[in-house]
């Protein structure tokens, strides 16, 4: 919660501080793209070392590093430079996320999983809360690069629960492994993957859907057509955190009570729908009143999706190969969340605005089609 309370003081300056270089919209959202690029490149590694290493080194790792890329942030000289930051920035975030998902998939019953995947990204939420309003009066009073020194402050303080409480992996556990192994045997690479198809395909189709909401690229969209400034994208900022919030508290229980495939299809089919109509809105130039009410109704839509496909990843891992399986199932996500942002911002470069939000209604569509063709429906409780 502490360390997405920094990430939510950084979102309102993000945008006005990529604008300063004096680029386009599509290089300045490659703030956000290398952000995600960052974050696709730490999945596989970072399975690798929770493995190795254990959780907690990689959970102490992830906001030290974090801290690191905030601080040089501020003093960031040329928009190369701030790509490079954002790049490290995304991979210690991922760093963060895999190992708290690894202690979720070791330790929770099946029963459970839905809403603890789903609670813990509501408390990001809750840490997002007050970050964008307070960045935004941060950016007023102090300037544009504040914000990230009190992200960068908030990541270390971060780390004093994490020191305090956050346990490692017992080594007794790698051991039994290992013993284990020969009546166990590993499975290849094809045999993890071709079995599960389908699930991949929700997982990177779903990356696509999420992609420009996750990296801020909306806001980034408001900044530059709506001319809107760190505190008016602060309050949307937090707006859109306060509807988040409950919803995504709601979902966890929806997938553990009623099932994933009944709680996924009609979210990501009302995400399809709200990406539509803001489309619409960018093709009739409509003003900024329905942007935000239509940017409302994604954000309640998207919540309710939030932490079903982890959860769903979690369900199907093979006992025999479950880190391989959450490392390649994080890459599939991350490789859909890091490429959306790239498509968004070059259909909205050199077609419209309005082509690059039907690429994310067509992106839910698929993820809407495939839940409905090929995946079965699945109760935790009788997973």
């Amino acid at each position: 919660m502490i360390l997405a309370l920094g990430t939510g003081v950084a979102v309102p300056a993000l945008p006005t501080l990529a604008k300063s270089f004096g680029v386009s919209f599509g290089l300045a959202s490659g703030v956000v793209t290398m952000y995600l690029l960052g974050n696709l490149a730490g999945t596989i590694p970072s399975g690798w070392l929770v493995d190795r290493f254990g959780r907690r080194p990689v959970l102490i790792a992830g906001p030290l590093l974090s801290a690191a890329m905030a601080f040089l942030v501020a003093g960031a000289q040329s928009f190369p430079e701030l790509l490079v930051l954002r790049f490290f920035n995304g991979l210690a975030s991922q760093m963060w996320i895999v190992a708290r998902l690894a202690a979720i998939s070791i330790n929770a019953e099946p029963g459970q999983r839905g809403r603890l995947v789903s609670w813990m990204f509501g408390m990001d939420s809750t840490g997002r809360l007050a970050g964008p309003v307070l960045g935004g009066f941060i950016a007023y009073a102090w300037g544009t690069r504040s914000p990230f020194i009190v992200y960068a402050v908030l990541a270390l303080v971060a780390l004093v629960p994490t020191v305090l409480f956050a346990k490692d992996t017992p080594r007794v556990q790698h051991s039994e492994r290992k013993s284990d192994a020969p009546s166990a045997p590993k499975l290849s690479l094809r045999e993890i993957v071709f079995p599960r198809w389908q699930y991949f395909g929700v997982a990177f189709f779903a990356g696509l859907t999420r992609g420009p909401l996750q990296a801020d690229l909306l806001y980034v969209y408001a900044a530059f057509a709506y001319q809107l400034g760190p505190r008016p994208i602060g309050y949307l900022a937090t707006s859109a955190s306060l509807i988040s919030l409950p919803i995504g508290f709601i979902a966890g229980w929806v997938l553990d009570r009623f099932g994933r495939k009944r709680t996924m299809v009609p979210g990501f089919g009302g995400v399809s729908i709200a990406m539509t109509a803001l489309a619409l809105s960018a093709f009739m130039h409509l003003s900024l009143a329905w942007y935000v009410c239509l940017f409302l109704f994604g954000v309640a839509l998207q919540s309710f999706t939030g932490g079903s496909v982890q959860t769903v990843g979690a369900d199907v891992a093979p006992a025999e190969a479950r880190g391989t399986f959450l490392g390649i199932w994080r890459f599939a996500s991350q490789g859909g969340a890091a490429l959306s942002p790239i498509i968004f911002a070059v259909l909205a470069d050199v077609v419209s605005y309005g082509s690059a939000f039907m690429f994310t209604a067509v992106s839910a569509s698929v993820v809407t089609f495939l839940l409905v063709r090929y995946v079965p429906e699945t109760r935790a409780k009788t997973a």
